[in-house]
């Protein structure tokens, strides 16, 4: 497999905003047909300063198989209307930049074209391992400012280092379609879950609050107990009942507070191998559930 570098720049002398305040440049970068692609390494360099008479304008650079579409999710307050590109962990993208223009004085010490953050990081992104099928990369900028407002000399320039690799008629063409329905995303994006800081404390082992060990009753390899646990064959059983088990079951789906005891008679997890039965009510007539021992024996319930 041989290593392909591929080299390109986006470069428009000037480029204005819509009415809300939104400019997209896309530009496609062919790649052999048929194969799966690999992204090895990925680098970014602005080229010249833009200029504008406002500066300090969001952004982004995506790039990804198919174009980015935008959403109806913004970018910063400052520039309110929607239409930022998709994230950066979207599985569409390949590779994304999120910064801002700068306008001001080249010649000033420390001064950039574009000062900016991408995903993957500069350390990940010169080691990627991002397989693809589709047959082309497009690169999707999204500027954002004022409405109607022209931008003057922008210049930006790519390398991508690709791997290409043989892949049959129906794992390229099943690749291709997966990554068309991935750019489809979604407009409006919202997949947290905001919590308290007493859920947190609670789903977690609360014992430091109350120092020493919790109080809870131990499981012994008797009567009930014995159905769950593997125990010596030679040991004594106590015989049991179907009722008996079905509340033994009972007992340790009782809920109980975080400092409390694990439910009333037995620990609230124990609940591993249950019949049908035994959870559900016996569905026809039939002899009782049996268990054996390593050995072969079976063991009385």
């Amino acid at each position: 497999m041989v290593l392909k570098v591929i080299k390109e720049t986006v470069e428009l002398e000037t480029f204005s905003t819509d009415s809300n305040g939104s400019c997209y440049i896309t530009k496609r970068i062919n790649l052999q047909e048929g194969m799966a692609h690999t992204l090895v390494q990925t680098d970014f360099y602005a080229d010249a300063f833009v200029n504008t008479i406002a500066d300090a304008s969001p952004i982004e650079v995506v790039l990804s198989p198919y174009p980015s579409i935008p959403t109806d999710m913004i970018v910063t307050d400052q520039y309110p209307s929607p239409g930022r590109l998709v994230s950066a962990g979207d599985n569409s993208v390949l590779f994304k930049i999120n910064g801002t223009l700068n306008s001001g004085n080249p010649m000033t010490a420390g001064s950039r074209p574009i000062t900016y953050e991408q995903f993957p990081s500069a350390q990940i992104a010169a080691n990627q391992k991002l397989v693809f099928y589709s047959d082309h990369i497009y690169v999707t900028i999204h500027i954002s400012g004022n409405a109607n407002t022209t931008f003057y000399n922008l210049a930006l320039s790519f390398m991508l280092v690709v791997q290409d690799k043989n892949v049959s008629t129906l794992t390229h063409g099943i690749g291709v379609m997966a990554e068309s329905h991935d750019a489809m995303c979604a407009l409006v994006m919202s997949n947290g879950h905001m919590v308290s800081q007493n859920v947190l404390r609670g789903n977690v082992f609360p014992m430091w609050r109350f120092g020493g060990i919790r109080p809870e009753h131990m499981i012994t390899p008797i009567a009930a107990n014995a159905y769950f646990l593997p125990i010596n064959t030679r040991d004594a059983e106590a015989m049991t009942s179907t009722p008996g088990i079905r509340q033994a079951v009972a007992d340790a789906r009782q809920m109980s507070a975080y400092d409390a005891a694990f439910g009333d008679r037995r620990p609230d997890w124990l609940r591993m191998h249950l019949n049908a039965g035994v959870v559900s009510g016996p569905i026809r007539d039939q002899w009782p559930p049996i268990k054996h021992a390593d050995n072969g024996n079976v063991l009385c319930l």
